[in-house]
């Protein structure tokens, strides 16, 4: 979080609680909350200027209320609707061996587990182009990874 973001939330405290905004404040605020993503500490200043034990939001409330923060948040994000109408998936790569899709070939199967499968990720992925998927079946090969 930068200086202006802190700036916004301690003048928000300010304005709530009817206290005097002050520069310093910012300054000791931001060194307290600047590992802090903008949008959860402000998720959290909402929580703590709510909470009716705290009498004046500091800091540590905002610290203090930062996991219920980011849960809320995250929890808005799954419940969020995605537009996925124009979303297509690839097709699936096609073994060079045997001429299946690779989840239904057994044996490509059992050799992406039990011998590349301490590969992960784009590493197992380049891999299995360069060893198992028949070249044509795969999409966009051209892009480098």
């Amino acid at each position: 979080m930068n200086k202006s973001q802190t700036k916004e939330i301690t003048q928000r405290v300010c304005s709530v609680e009817g206290r005097k905004w002050t520069n310093e404040m910012n300054v000791a605020w931001h060194h307290l909350l600047e590992q802090l993503d903008f949008e959860v500490a402000y998720k959290a200043c909402t929580l703590a200027l709510q909470d009716h034990n705290i009498h004046q939001v500091g800091p540590k409330h905002l610290l203090s209320k930062s996991q219920a923060a980011i849960a809320e948040l995250n929890a808005s994000l799954r419940n969020s609707v995605v537009d996925d109408s124009e979303w297509r998936s690839e097709p699936e790569p096609v073994c060079k061996g045997h001429d299946l899709p690779i989840a239904k070939c057994v044996d490509c199967v059992d050799v992406l587990v039990h011998q590349v499968g301490h590969l992960r990720g784009d590493e197992l992925h380049r891999w299995a182009c360069d060893h198992l998927y028949r070249a044509d079946s795969l999409v966009g090969q051209e892009a480098p990874f």
